[in-house]
């Protein structure tokens, strides 16, 4: 028997005998994953003048980690490298997308980006700086919310910036 869960992170609904793991759109873990007809999606107006503020930076921080993830995908020739790569920009730009929604404003496109390296531990070891200035944000971002909603999108991103983190170790190293 199907059932439909929603996302609290992404906003996604998915549809399965039982929750996943992980959000499969956006990597959300599966606490956040609410019963469609429990899920309470956080309002614009709800939303005060220094969280808008933290909530544009976090969308900028998304955008430039896709943009970067997207060049590693493209430059790195092993598939399974750069499939890896090519998920974490997708995982990046929901995250963008869902942050524009919280604030009602346009989603930006993801710029195209060469910065990257050819060779996947050197992209790694990028990936790895990038997650952790993104956990140092999110962590911060949180503890300044004064919306608990938002608080709690915050932490929920710092927590999936750490799954990021962990697998750029593992990659970097292997």
């Amino acid at each position: 028997m199907l059932n439909a869960f929603r996302c609290e992170v992404c906003g996604e609904t998915y549809l399965g005998s039982s929750k996943p793991e992980n959000c499969p759109y956006c990597g959300a873990h599966q606490k956040y994953l609410k019963k469609v007809e429990d899920y309470k999606r956080l309002k614009p107006e709800e939303v005060s003048g220094k969280s808008q503020k933290n909530v544009e930076k976090a969308i900028e921080l998304e955008i430039d980690n896709a943009k970067f993830y997207d060049c590693a995908a493209r430059k790195t020739e092993k598939d399974s490298e750069a499939a890896i790569f090519k998920r974490l920009k997708k995982i990046e730009a929901e995250h963008a997308e869902a942050l524009a929604e919280v604030i009602d404003v346009e989603e930006k496109e993801i710029p195209t980006y060469e910065a990257c390296s050819e060779n996947p531990s050197e992209n790694y070891k990028e990936a790895h700086g990038r997650e952790n200035r993104a956990i140092k944000s999110y962590s911060k971002f949180a503890s300044e919310a004064k919306e608990p909603k938002l608080k709690k999108l915050f932490q929920a991103l710092a927590e999936i910036e750490k799954d990021h983190l962990d697998l750029s170790n593992r990659r970097g190293t292997a």
